[in-house]
C-alpha cells in the first residue's frame, strides 16, 4: 500500500482513533460535529514525513492540553496500525507538541516510486470532488477594449483552478459571462460612431465617458471600409450598428487572446439573450413571492439587510432601468437551474461589496450560502524597471494582455501571474520575466524537466544497461536522493490543497521546492555511474519519476514541458 491509499488509510484511522480516545477519556462527549482531518508534509524530516495539527483543533472542546490529546491519539493509533496492515509502510508516530506525526517506511517510499511511474499522467489524480457539478466562472471581461493585465491574471488563475478541479474529480464547466448590454455597451458603440464621424470630417465631439483608446479608431476605421459614408445619419438604426459591430469585434479579439493564452470556455453566457428570455422578471418575481422585493420611492429594492447585508438593494430604478444587480441575480439562478452544485465566480477587487449581495440573493433562493464562492482577484502591476506602467481602459493607456504574451509568451505569462495568492496583490517583473537564469522561477522549474530529458537522451545512445526497468530502489540511500523521494510523495497531497484551498498558487510553491530538491540532488548525486550500472539504473528510475511529477505539474499550470533549454 502506497500513495493516496495510504494517505487515506491514515485519514481514515486517525478518525476512527480520535473518535475512540474521546468516547473513553473525554466524558463520552464524542467528536466535535465537523472534524476534519488534515495532513501535511512536515518542514523538517526530524518530525517525520506527514503532521496532523488536529489534537490543537480538539484541545477546547475536551478541556485539555493539545500535547495530553496528541499523546492519548497516539496510544490508540499504535495499535490500530499494527492491525490495518499499515505496518509495513508506517515506520513510526508520535506525538510532538501536539502534533501527530507519521514517518514512512523505507518500502511505502519503494512502492511510491513505483506507483508514480506506472501511474504516469495520473499520479497524483484523486476524486475528492466525488463528481460534483461546478459552473467557474471567470474573466466575463466587458468587450470595452482589449483583455488588460488584470484580465489575464483572472484567465490563468481560473483556466489552472479549472484544470486542478478536474483532476481532483469535480466535473467542471468554464464559463464566460458576456456583458453585452447596458450603459458602458452603449458608450463603446457611441465612442466607435464618433470617431467613424471624424474620419468623415465630422466635428463630432466624445461623449465625457467615451472609450479614447486607438483601438476605437481602428474598429471606426473597419467600419468606414465596409460601410463607406452610409452612417453619418445619427440615428438609432446606426447606433444599434456600431454597437454590435464594435461588441463582435472586441469579442473576436478576445478569443483570440485567451486562446494563445491557453484558455478554454465551455460556454458563453450573453447578458442580452438572458434579458430577452425575460428571466430578470422571473427572478424579481420569484423573489417578491418570497417576501425579499419591495417598492420605496418609485423604485424596487431587494430587502438583503434579512439576509445578512448591511443595506437593502435597488434593483430596479425609478425609470425603470434595471441596475446590474438584477440581471446578475438572475443569472446566478439560471446556473443552479442548469444543475451545477458549486458556483465558483473570479471577481476583480472592486468586487468586495458585491460578495453580500451575492450571498444574500443565494439565500433568498433557497440555496446554501456556500454553494456560491466568490474569489478575488487582486490587480497586477506592471513593473518595467523601476517605472510602473498605467492600467487605465478608458483612457486608453494600457499595456494589453496581447502585448504581454507578444514580448514574453504564454509559458512566463501564466507562471507569474499564478505565483502569488490571488487575493494578494502582483507586483509583475517583465525584466525578471525574461531571463533564462535561476532567478526566474518558471525558467528554473522548466530547466529541470529538461536536464532529465538530456540525461534519458544521453543514456539511450549507451545500450539497454542504462535503462530504468528493474531498478532497485532499495540503492536509494543518499540524503539527497531520500529528500527528492520525499518531496515527490507530498505532489498528491500539493494538488488535493490546492483544490480544497481554491488556491493554484499552492502548486507553483510545490513545484518551486521539487525544482530546487531535484537540482540540489542532481549537483550532489552523479546519475550515470559506469562503475556502478545498478545505482545508475536506480537513479536513472528516480530521476523519471521526477519528470513524471514535473511534467503532471506544468500540465495543470498548463506550461510547456521543454526537453531542451
Amino acid at each position: 500500500m502506497h500513495g493516496k491509499d495510504t494517505t487515506k488509510k491514515i485519514e481514515e484511522l486517525l478518525f476512527d482513533s480520535s473518535k475512540l480516545y474521546f468516547d473513553e477519556n473525554v466524558g463520552g462527549t464524542g467528536l466535535p460535529e465537523g472534524v476534519e482531518i488534515c495532513l501535511q508534509p512536515t518542514r523538517d524530516k526530524e518530525h517525520g514525513d506527514l503532521a496532523c495539527n488536529l489534537a490543537m483543533r480538539l484541545a477546547r472542546s475536551a478541556k485539555r492540553p493539545p500535547a495530553e490529546i496528541a499523546s492519548g491519539i497516539v496510544a490508540v493509533l499504535k495499535k490500530s496500525v499494527r492491525s490495518s496492515g499499515l505496518a509495513p509502510v508506517i515506520d513510526r508516530v508520535e506525538a510532538k507538541g501536539g502534533f501527530i506525526n507519521f514517518s514512512f517506511s523505507a518500502q511505502y517510499y519503494g512502492g511510491l516510486l513505483k506507483d508514480i511511474y506506472g501511474t504516469g499522467r495520473d499520479f497524483g489524480r484523486s476524486d475528492i470532488g466525488c463528481g460534483k457539478k461546478v459552473n467557474l466562472e471567470f474573466v466575463s471581461a466587458n468587450p470595452t477594449g482589449p483583455l488588460t493585465i488584470a484580465h489575464g491574471r483572472q484567465a490563468a488563475i481560473g483556466d489552472t483552478l479549472s484544470r486542478i478541479l478536474k483532476f481532483t474529480g469535480h466535473a467542471v464547466t468554464n464559463e464566460y459571462y458576456l456583458n453585452d448590454a447596458g450603459r458602458q455597451i452603449n458608450m463603446l458603440g457611441r465612442s466607435v460612431q464618433v470617431r467613424y464621424m471624424n474620419l468623415h470630417g465630422r466635428n463630432e465631439p466624445m461623449p465625457e465617458d467615451g472609450y479614447m483608446g486607438d483601438y476605437i479608431t481602428e474598429i471606426a476605421e473597419r467600419v468606414r471600409d465596409r460601410k463607406k459614408d452610409t452612417l453619418l445619419e445619427d440615428n438609432e438604426e446606426n447606433g444599434n450598428y456600431f454597437r454590435e459591430y464594435a461588441v463582435k469585434h472586441m469579442m473576436a479579439l478576445i478569443e483570440k487572446d485567451l486562446e494563445d493564452f491557453g484558455v478554454e470556455f465551455d460556454e458563453w453566457t450573453s447578458q442580452e439573450k438572458l434579458e430577452a428570455r425575460g428571466e430578470v422578471p422571473v427572478t424579481l418575481d420569484m423573489l417578491r413571492d418570497r417576501g425579499y422585493v419591495f417598492e420605496k420611492d418609485g423604485a424596487v429594492w431587494f430587502k438583503t439587510t434579512e439576509l445578512g447585508d448591511d443595506k437593502d438593494r435597488v434593483v430596479v430604478k425609478s425609470d425603470g432601468s434595471y441596475t446590474y444587480l438584477a440581471p446578475d441575480i438572475a443569472y446566478h439562478r439560471d446556473k443552479y437551474a442548469r444543475g451545477y452544485e458549486l458556483l465558483i465566480d473570479l471577481l476583480g477587487p472592486d468586487h468586495h461589496g458585491y460578495i453580500k449581495r451575492m450571498k444574500a440573493a443565494v439565500r433568498a433562493m433557497g440555496r446554501a450560502e456556500d454553494s456560491l464562492k466568490i474569489l478575488i482577484v487582486q490587480l497586477v502591476t506592471l513593473m518595467r524597471g523601476d517605472e510602473a506602467l498605467s492600467m487605465s481602459t478608458r483612457k486608453g493607456e494600457f499595456l494589453s494582455l496581447r502585448e504581454i504574451l507578444d514580448e514574453l509568451g504564454k509559458d512566463v505569462t501564466r507562471f507569474f501571474f499564478l505565483s502569488r495568492k490571488l487575493d494578494s496583490h502582483l507586483d509583475f517583473d517583465i525584466e525578471l520575466a525574461k531571463k533564462e537564469s535561476s532567478d526566474n522561477p518558471v525558467f528554473y522549474i522548466q530547466y529541470a524537466h529538461a536536464r532529465i530529458c538530456s540525461i534519458h537522451k544521453f543514456c539511450s545512445g549507451k545500450g539497454p544497461g542504462y535503462g530504468i526497468e528493474g531498478a532497485d530502489t532499495e540503492l536509494l540511500t543518499a540524503k539527497e536522493e531520500g529528500l527528492l523521494v520525499r518531496k515527490l510523495a507530498e505532489f498528491p497531497l500539493a494538488v488535493k490543497a490546492s483544490a480544497e484551498a481554491l488556491e493554484p498558487n499552492r502548486l507553483i510553491v510545490y513545484l518551486n521546492e521539487l525544482a530546487r530538491v531535484f537540482h540540489s540532488f542532481y549537483t550532489e548525486c552523479r546519475v550515470v555511474n559506469e562503475e556502478d550500472p545498478e545505482l545508475t539504473r536506480a537513479r536513472l528510475f528516480l530521476v523519471e519519476c521526477a519528470r513524471i511529477v514535473l511534467a503532471n505539474g506544468l500540465g495543470l499550470l498548463n506550461i510547456t514541458l521543454p526537453e531542451r533549454m
